[in-house]
């Protein structure tokens, strides 16, 4: 599957684009930490997302929108496995 970072998320990680094997978030986080270098997670409640990137020692946080497939990630099961195309990007207000 295709995992794409963008407007600052993909400064956080360090990656525009990856791919790797489809499965439960988890281990999908788990294979952009390894190719970013960095520990990388998306913390999932139940109106909200946040992208959290720990490098050395200093963690940075950050809300986040997370679609799978044009799906927001909040909607999601949680033990579902994902595949396809996850967006993931900090929402820029304008004005």
């Amino acid at each position: 599957m295709r995992v794409r970072f963008s407007n600052l998320a993909d400064a956080m990680v360090g990656l525009k684009e990856i791919e790797v094997k489809p499965g439960k978030k988890e281990e999908i986080f788990e294979q952009i930490s390894k190719a970013s270098g960095r520990k990388v997670r998306l913390d999932v409640n139940e109106d909200s997302a946040y992208l959290v990137v720990e490098q050395n020692g200093s963690v940075r946080k950050s809300w986040v929108i997370a679609l799978l497939n044009g799906v927001n990630v909040v909607d999601l099961s949680p033990s579902s496995v994902w595949d396809g195309e996850l967006v993931i990007f900090v929402p820029v207000s304008g004005g």
